[in-house]
């Protein structure tokens, strides 16, 4: 259900990185800090969720 969802989730988080990373760069490191906060607290409630999922095959 979450499929298309998690694939949308995925790119922006990769883009954030490499939005970052490109600050650093740039000379921007207090954007990178926010911008590295943002993915860890997403990176760590995904990883909560996940351990959190229901077991065995979906209920209709």
């Amino acid at each position: 259900m979450f499929g298309p969802l998690n694939g949308v989730r995925t790119t922006l988080v990769a883009g954030a990185v490499v939005a970052s990373i490109v600050a650093l760069i740039l000379g921007y490191p207090i954007v990178a800090v926010v911008l590295g906060v943002g993915i860890a607290a997403h990176v760590g409630l995904w990883i909560w969720l996940y351990q959190r999922r229901p077991q065995g095959p979906p209920s209709n």
